[in-house]
């Protein structure tokens, strides 16, 4: 008996390791927990997040609004050096350029960036891919 409640007591003491923003994002994301990311999961973690930013429900989501809402998911923790201001993030999918994005401007970016992240075309994205893909695709640099 000892040794099963040390053994046990060994598990329960491990630190628990701590996921990155963007393992976090796709543990959330992959709603069947199958370990890769559909189009229909994207699609579906899309449209929540544009209801999450859109605070004041008028259908279009401003810098000040997505800027917010990254600082309520996020908390404090401050985004990586080179990251994309929010203003920036809705720029790269802003087809009319009138500096906010509405649900299906927003869609649509999120639909081109699974296209670019799936690395090996097989309709999915990998944890690999899906946080290579972020990394890249969300930094200054990409958006040159």
């Amino acid at each position: 008996m000892l040794p099963i409640l040390l053994a046990a007591f060994v598990l329960w003491a491990q630190p628990v390791i701590s996921e990155t923003p963007s393992e976090a994002q796709f543990r959330v994301m992959d709603a069947n927990s199958d370990d890769k990311l559909s189009r229909e999961e994207q699609l579906t973690a899309a449209r929540r997040m544009f209801e999450t930013m859109d605070a004041n429900g008028d259908g279009k989501v401003t810098p000040g609004e997505m800027s917010a809402a990254q600082s309520r998911i996020h908390g404090a923790r401050k985004a990586p050096k080179g990251t994309l201001s929010s203003a920036e993030k809705i720029h790269a999918v802003d087809p009319n350029n009138d500096g906010t994005l509405s649900a299906a401007e927003h869609t649509a970016g999120a639909m081109m960036m699974f296209e670019r992240m799936d690395a090996n075309k097989d309709g999915y994205l990998s944890r690999a891919e899906f946080t290579a893909g972020h990394a890249r695709l969300l930094t200054k640099a990409a958006a040159r």
